[in-house]
């Protein structure tokens, strides 16, 4: 009997044992299933910064469409997956898979929450390279451009004629310039193809010949646009919209629209920004005021036409606002760039257009004339625009717009609201490479 009872003590004892072992197993498995879960969040937040800057420093070399980024998607197509404990041995596993959209849109929050005000403010702002460092005329990049950067991480730099002498020139400053930034950078050019194009000018493009049709645009415009992906530029102001000419027959009209909505379509196709010129047309602001009388009613029956074709059929990336002035839209002779009126009822709001807000040249007559470089910084931004191109005094404009944000004139959400369209066109397609779209 006293054998019989030490064995079944032996044995609850045995018994309790395992009990113990197996509650401490479940514990450890428990933590273990956290731990992973941390760690795959860790992981995961770690691959967004990554990618956020890896994106920041590729988007100047590679096109959307380029055969190395399908390459590099093909060898990271994998999709970030965040896991429960649950999933690690249960039968309701639960997964939260991040689209394309989603993680696009998460790396664009990550990046402007890392800036500091004075870049984001500087990120909306396009201005050429003399007037970034200084020098008269920039045909390389070195350590002046390089500190001017790290003051002022402006959102693009434009470039003219006078600024490329030959393609390997063009070619070292662009590649520099790119390295230098702290942000992914629009490098702007103007250029139809034409003996006036900034490239052209100086460089012949292969492949452009006369344009005739809406065809010979497309073409023209896929030509231009590759010659500039080689050379570093990533943006064109182009094309211009022109329908000064009011003998234009209702036939010419429409031909105006398909060529410059084929010419848009032509350069988003090999990957450039196309920025049609002007909304809601070109005109000459260089002698001062310029006044158009035409009303609503009038543009949506000719220029609007084009605008619409456009925002319908995404063609365009962004969109120049001209320094003319409508008074029978606005109601007064407030230039058409630096009236809300234009930039947000009109565009954006009328015509549905979601893409990059440009200012047209803000160093010109109509706009000098009567506005000092930070109050027409300021009433651009007011009136909706996203970026502020060419402003008569760079440095007056920056400080006349973080004064402006700083005293709630201005406020943070606005900033970061065109931060967002910029960075949604510097970005687009390149997280692709990291998770396929859904």
């Amino acid at each position: 009997m006293n054998n019989d009872g030490d064995i079944s003590e032996m044995e609850e004892q045995v018994l309790d044992q395992r009990r113990l072992e197996r509650r401490l197993r479940r514990k450890r498995n428990q933590r273990i299933a956290y731990l992973i879960l941390a760690g795959v969040m860790v992981v995961a937040t770690a691959l967004v910064f990554i990618t956020v800057y890896s994106l920041n420093r590729v988007f100047k070399f590679v096109k959307p469409n380029g055969g190395d980024l399908v390459a590099a998607a093909e060898m990271s197509s994998e999709e970030v997956v965040i896991e429960s404990p649950e999933a690690f041995g249960g039968d309701d596993a639960q997964t939260q898979e991040m689209s394309a959209d989603d993680l696009l849109n998460d790396s664009i929050d990550t990046i402007i929450e890392g800036m500091s005000m004075e870049d984001r403010i500087a990120g909306l702002f396009i201005v050429t390279p003399e007037q970034l460092t200084g020098v008269s005329t920039a045909v390389k990049a070195g350590s002046g451009t390089q500190e001017a950067l790290m003051n002022y991480a402006v959102g693009g730099l434009a470039y003219f004629s006078k600024n490329i002498k030959d393609e390997e020139q063009i070619k070292e400053m662009l590649d520099a310039t790119a390295s230098m930034s702290k942000y992914s950078l629009f490098t702007l050019v103007a250029e139809d193809g034409s003996k006036n194009g900034a490239i052209s000018s100086n460089i012949s493009i292969e492949g452009v010949t006369d344009v005739t049709d809406s065809d010979s645009a497309r073409d023209n415009a896929k030509a231009i646009g590759n010659a500039m992906f080689k050379y570093g530029f990533n943006f064109n102001i182009s094309p211009v919209i022109d329908t000064s000419n009011k003998d234009k027959e209702e036939k010419d009209f429409d031909k105006v629209k398909d060529i410059a909505v084929s010419f848009s379509s032509g350069l988003k196709d090999v990957g450039m920004t196309a920025c049609m010129n002007a909304f809601p047309a070109k005109a000459d602001t260089s002698r001062g005021k310029t006044e158009v009388d035409k009303s609503v009613t009038d543009l949506e029956s000719s220029e609007y036409q084009i605008f619409e074709e456009a925002v319908k059929n995404d063609s365009v990336n962004a969109i120049m606002v001209t320094g003319a002035s409508y008074p029978n839209v606005e109601g007064d002779d407030t230039p058409a760039c630096l009236s809300e009126k234009m930039v947000t009822g009109q565009l954006r709001d009328h015509l549905g257009f979601d893409g990059i807000i440009l200012t047209d040249a803000l160093n010109t007559s109509a706009i000098t004339k009567f506005y000092s470089a930070d109050e027409a910084a300021v009433a651009a931004i007011k009136a909706g625009a996203d970026m502020i191109y060419l402003p008569e005094d760079f440095k007056k404009a920056y400080e006349g717009v973080k004064k402006a944000v700083d005293d709630g004139t201005i406020s943070e959400d606005r900033i970061n609201e065109s931060l967002k369209r910029i960075f949604k066109i510097k970005y687009a397609g390149r997280v692709d490479m990291i998770v396929d779209k859904q």
